[in-house]
């Protein structure tokens, strides 16, 4: 499934075979909307990105039995090779969502997703140890009864990693999950710690969880997308990294260059020649109103970090 052409560091580049096309990493996720696709996703194809993620439990509510006759790949308009979330995220931001693991796990199996990810307790930043044991023991017991169940039908199965800053959790979860015999892993709860500039607690993070897999399973890291984030969990050994960076800095007016962001209002040249910064002048882009002002960012953002 995994392919490893080179290793520098703990980094690696390697090819992720899937139903879908080969993926070369190290390689950046654009998340996508399965309802409201600022940027469609066959120009993000266009652009590159042979893997896109994009939510199960939004699609699922959305669409439902549509999206089981149609398949992922129609309902977002997406040849490429898809990686769903179940809805974890939710679970973070809002507590909890209205279905249950294995409601989650048939849906994501019956809509073709090429990689998919068992519905999580995210431990977040800040969470009592004896809490988030619970949660990693709750994640845990859900992922082997969903991988139990899985078929074997080239669609590849991530074990989400849970513990946050508790790091003997971390190594605990990931080392269960390798047991369970998940083709890939991918690293929950790290976007607190990016946003607080926690960035030891990060390196420690990852490196408690690699400690515990063999070199031949590919990590995937959830919340990725800083231009400065990323080379670092490159060499950390992380293969792919997921984030809506590129629309959200966009919404701030924010643009990325190779070693972090600018405000647009401070620019006077552009350093790139992508097809927005070939076609408007910085004076040009500012004075393009609301929506359209966003999605030209946030093209821009998307050839950057490509």
């Amino acid at each position: 499934m995994f392919e490893i052409l080179k290793s520098d560091l703990a980094g690696r580049i390697g090819i992720i075979h899937t139903n879908h096309g080969k993926i070369e990493t190290p390689a950046y996720v654009p998340v996508i909307h399965p309802v409201k696709q600022t940027i469609p996703a066959k120009k993000i194809k266009e652009m590159g990105f042979d893997l896109v993620i994009t939510n199960a439990y939004i699609t699922r509510n959305n669409y439902g039995d549509e999206a089981v006759k149609k398949g992922i790949h129609e309902i977002i308009d997406f040849d490429g090779a898809i990686m769903t979330d179940s809805g974890g995220y939710q679970v973070l931001e809002y507590g909890d969502v209205k279905v249950l693991p294995p409601e989650m796990a048939e849906f994501e199996r019956k809509i073709l997703t090429d990689f998919a990810i068992p519905l999580d307790k995210p431990t977040g930043y800040g969470l009592a140890w004896k809490k988030a044991e619970s949660y990693v023991n709750h994640t845990l017991k859900v992922s082997k009864k969903t991988l139990e169940d899985s078929e074997k039908n080239g669609q590849i199965w991530i074990g989400p990693i849970q513990g946050g800053e508790h790091f003997d959790l971390v190594a605990k979860s990931t080392k269960s999950l390798v047991d369970m015999g998940f083709q890939m892993l991918a690293l929950g709860s790290p976007v607190e710690f990016m946003e607080s500039y926690e960035y030891k607690l990060l390196a420690q993070m990852i490196i408690s969880a690699k400690k515990q897999m063999p070199h031949s399973i590919p990590l995937h890291l959830f919340g990725a997308g800083h231009p400065l984030t990323i080379p670092f969990a490159v060499a950390l050994g992380c293969d792919t990294f997921d984030s809506a960076s590129y629309m959200l800095y966009a919404k701030q007016e924010r643009y990325i260059t190779d070693d972090g962001t600018r405000n647009l209002s401070d620019i006077s040249v552009f350093p790139c020649n992508c097809e927005v910064c070939s076609k408007y002048t910085p004076d040009e882009l500012r004075q393009l109103e609301g929506h359209d002002k966003i999605n030209e960012i946030a093209l821009h953002n998307l050839h950057a970090i490509k």
